[in-house]
């Protein structure tokens, strides 16, 4: 296993023009997990496997960190570990004390002061500890409050003066997208993405993929998007194929056997996200 931080991986993709698929397994599942780390090195494509804080809750930090590892010990590709959507200070440290390499501090509720201030605080314990950073400005909705408000989206102006503040690795920025479980989302401003990478350095994260067309991940990777993030598809869709297994496969009643189908069914749609972010084949390009 190659472990890096997100930075090490990313700063490569942007300059290069190809997209990182952080994918999330879901708080510490062995079968999500097993499905992204073996998509990933049959393809040859760097990975950030990513666990939500919320998720983390039945299997905590620990075993989450030792799992992740304990998949990806045999691999050839450059590996990150994420926490994603980090709320409290507590919760950075519980995951870099289990051994991930990235966390994301998520203060984009907040005004934009008080969240380049916590940014930097962030920042300021964890880097001398090899650990990137990532933020989020333009707060992006949840499914649950977007009842009546439109997806958020960010200035140019305010990318400029967060990144004038705070010496952030990766910068998560509202583009029209909203975090939940989708059929379909549209309304992405590839134009936004393109002037907003155009005026500052650090390299650009998408939340809230739900429901975008494979086509429309390809148009923002183009655009200028850097870290594309997949969560609730991915245990959307191995619920739905566990359940479809339960039923129609010949498992004499071994949880394994339908773990293992539907893990396989789910490394088909990792692998279609790794080609449509272009990370195929690019392991080798991260030094």
């Amino acid at each position: 296993m190659k472990l890096l931080n997100a930075k090490q991986i990313c700063d490569v993709a942007a300059a290069k023009g190809f997209g990182v698929p952080p994918l999330n397994n879901n708080g510490g599942s062995y079968d999500i997990g097993r499905a992204i780390i073996e998509s990933c090195e049959e393809l040859q494509s760097p990975l950030i496997i990513q666990c939500y804080e919320p998720n983390l809750e039945y299997c905590g930090y620990d075993y989450a960190g030792l799992l992740i590892k304990f998949l990806a010990a045999n691999t050839t590709i450059p590996i990150a570990i994420a926490l994603d959507h980090g709320k409290t200070p507590q919760s950075v440290f519980r995951a870099v004390k289990a051994g991930f390499t990235h966390v994301m501090i998520d203060y984009a509720d907040k005004p934009l002061e008080e969240n380049a201030r916590g940014t930097q605080d962030i920042i300021s314990l964890v880097r001398p500890l090899g650990i990137s950073v990532e933020a989020e400005i333009g707060h992006i909705i949840k499914s649950s409050d977007a009842l009546g408000q439109r997806a958020a989206t960010v200035s140019v102006a305010e990318a400029k003066k967060f990144t004038a503040k705070v010496d952030v690795d990766l910068l998560a920025v509202a583009i029209g997208t909203t975090h939940g479980i989708f059929k379909e989302q549209h309304g992405m401003d590839f134009g936004l993405i393109s002037q907003i990478r155009a005026a500052v350095q650090p390299p650009l994260v998408l939340h809230g993929t739900c429901g975008i067309s494979l086509p429309d991940i390809t148009r923002c990777v183009k655009a200028g998007m850097t870290k594309i993030n997949f969560g609730e598809g991915l245990r959307m869709n191995y619920i739905r194929y566990f359940n479809e297994l339960s039923q129609t496969l010949n498992h004499e009643h071994h949880v394994w056997r339908i773990a293992r189908a539907a893990k396989d069914r789910l490394k088909e749609d990792i692998k279609e996200i790794i080609r449509a972010v272009g990370s195929e084949g690019k392991a080798a390009a991260i030094k």
